[in-house]
């Protein structure tokens, strides 16, 4: 054994060059193999966030009518009554969710005014206690929703970047009064997309994509929606799955719970996306 040690090591000594160049080899190629596993991963990783999860993992159920969403403007649909809390529970504690939202909305709503501006076509949008985490905002000025803003229907609105600087583009929203449809509300909050659930965008079809639907929207309780809109109105759910890989399978089960809304035959029906 010794033996053949010293004969190594003066093989070794006797073709330095050689063996240096092939230790060199095997180190690069173990190096180009590490980082090029560690490029596909983090490739099919923003793939997966940007195109599918969009950052947050969040996964929409909208009631839709056709290939289209339901237009709530026409009535309430027939054959769908409200979401129950024990649905509500039921999606929440899918072992694939990290939390989940219901809330009314409107995707373009006119008659959103402040004293010297309007918002056209902007979202409104009726919310719960779960909106901001789920959906990945933050309030960055003024306050949240509070549990008492709920309690006693307060007319209090959130508004996003957008909407704040079309309708109030020379001064601070917050304490100011927007009128909903002739209905007065009060600006307690501005809100954002928190910067970790921010969208990766590497060109311009990226901005486009990402910024074509960028009306402006203000959020108010989902308390206080019937003052402005209709009562008892179908809710949309948003699902936060724990990981990307989980959205396709938490989405099936959201909508499935939340189909249990539905008895009519007609084409109206939940469906995630």
């Amino acid at each position: 054994m010794i033996e053949n040690i010293r004969l190594a090591f003066q093989g070794i000594f006797s073709h330095k060059l050689r063996s240096f160049l092939t230790m060199l080899g095997v180190i690069i190629g173990i190096a180009s193999i590490i980082a090029i596993v560690s490029t596909i991963q983090g490739t099919n990783e923003q793939i997966m966030q940007n195109l599918i999860g969009a950052g947050n993992n969040a996964v929409t159920i909208s009631l839709r009518q056709g290939d289209g969403e339901y237009y709530m403007d026409s009535g309430l649909p027939a054959g769908v009554s409200p979401v129950t809390e024990e649905q509500k529970e039921s999606i929440r504690k899918l072992p694939q969710a990290a939390d989940a939202t219901f809330y009314v909305t409107r995707s373009y709503v006119d008659g959103i005014t402040s004293v010297n501006a309007s918002l056209s076509s902007g979202r409104a949008m009726g919310i719960d206690t779960h909106y901001l985490s789920t959906c990945g905002y933050e309030v960055y000025s003024g306050r949240p929703f509070t549990e008492n803003d709920y309690k006693v229907f307060h007319k209090v609105l959130l508004l996003d970047e957008t909407a704040a600087g079309i309708l109030f583009p020379d001064e601070n929203p917050i304490g100011k009064i927007v009128e909903v449809r002739s209905e007065p509300f009060t600006v307690v909050g501005l809100i954002r997309k928190a910067d970790k659930f921010q969208p990766v965008i590497e060109s311009y079809e990226d901005y486009v994509t990402y910024t074509q639907e960028a009306y402006g929207m203000v959020l108010m309780p989902d308390a206080s929606w019937p003052i402005v809109f209709l009562y008892d109105e179908p809710e949309n759910c948003s699902v936060r799955a724990k990981r990307t890989e989980d959205m396709s399978s938490v989405g099936r089960d959201a909508e499935s719970i939340m189909n249990k809304s539905v008895t009519g035959t007609g084409d109206i029906s939940y469906r995630a996306e």
